[in-house]
């Protein structure tokens, strides 16, 4: 006996687990937080050191 279950696209999106907009919101700033705060410095770091 085999169980088959058929899901329309309807039932995919009900069952999909989205992230509200504020949440998307705050990893993308966390994201270009980091960038500016860890990944310019480093950068800078790194041209100033090879330059010498």
């Amino acid at each position: 006996m085999d169980i088959v279950e058929d899901y329309s696209e309807a039932d995919a999106d009900e069952h999909s687990v989205r992230r509200p907009n504020w949440l998307n919101r705050l990893i993308q700033m966390n994201l270009l937080l980091m960038i500016l705060l860890i990944g310019v410095p480093v950068l800078l770091y790194c041209i100033i050191a090879s330059a010498k």
